[in-house]
C-alpha cells in the first residue's frame, strides 16, 4: 500500500504545451494502462458539455461537497450532462467530472474543452529499468499526470500555470525524475510529492 512520489518536471502558463511534454513522457513509458484517470472541474455549461462528450459515463460530482441538512450525510450530483437542459445544468456548476477512459481518446482536446477548472490526467503505468541511474521499475506506481491549474500533485489550490508530474516508485527516485525531466527540457521542480 501507499503512495507513489511524484516530481514535478516541467511548469507553463500554456496548457497545450503542458500537454505535449506530458505526452512526451508518456511515450517514454515502457508500459502504458489500458486507461488514463481524468478529472476535470467545470465552470461554465459549455464546458460541461464539451467534457461529457469527451469522458461518457463520467462520475459527476459538485467541486463544494454537499450535505443533507437533516441527516448530514454526503450528497451525490444526480447532473447528466448529456441530457440536462443549459438551467438544470448551471443550478449545479461548478462540478467534476471524473473517469477512467480509453488512453487512445485522451487528446489535446481536453485540453481545450476544461477553461479555467483545475483538471488531471494520469498516465499510470511503467519506466523502463535503468540501469545507468540503478532505477527499477514499479507497476502500481510509475505514471506520468498534468496538472492544468494547479502546481500539486495531490491538487490543491487553483494556479494560473500548469505542471507535469513523473510517478517514480513508493520512495522516490530523483535520479530518474532528473534525467526524465531533460528528456523533455524540464527539470526536477521543488521538493518530492505525495503521488497517486
Amino acid at each position: 500500500m501507499g503512495n507513489s512520489r511524484a516530481h514535478a518536471v516541467f511548469r507553463t502558463t500554456d496548457a497545450e504545451e503542458a500537454y505535449a511534454r506530458a505526452r512526451q513522457l508518456v511515450g517514454l513509458l515502457e508500459h502504458v494502462d489500458a486507461e488514463v484517470y481524468v478529472s476535470a472541474e467545470v465552470r461554465t455549461v459549455e464546458e460541461a458539455r464539451s467534457v461529457a462528450r469527451l469522458l461518457p459515463g463520467a462520475i459527476v460530482d459538485w467541486v463544494e461537497d454537499r450535505r443533507d441538512p437533516v441527516t448530514g450525510e454526503h450528497l451525490y450530483c444526480a447532473l447528466d450532462a448529456a441530457t440536462a437542459g443549459d438551467e438544470e445544468i448551471r443550478a449545479e456548476l461548478p462540478v467534476y467530472f471524473s473517469a477512467d477512459v480509453p488512453v487512445a481518446t485522451v487528446g489535446p482536446e481536453i485540453v481545450r474543452a476544461v477553461g479555467e477548472g483545475t483538471t488531471e490526467i494520469g498516465w499510470h503505468g511503467r519506466w523502463p529499468d535503468d540501469p545507468e541511474t540503478d532505477s527499477h521499475s514499479s507497476d502500481k506506481y510509475d505514471g506520468v499526470q498534468l496538472v492544468l491549474h494547479g502546481d500539486q500533485a495531490q491538487i490543491d489550490e487553483w494556479t494560473p500555470h500548469h505542471t507535469v508530474f513523473v510517478h517514480v516508485s513508493k520512495w522516490g527516485d530523483v535520479s530518474r525524475a532528473e534525467k526524465l525531466a531533460a528528456e523533455i527540457g524540464g527539470e526536477v521542480i521543488g521538493d518530492v510529492q505525495i503521488g497517486w
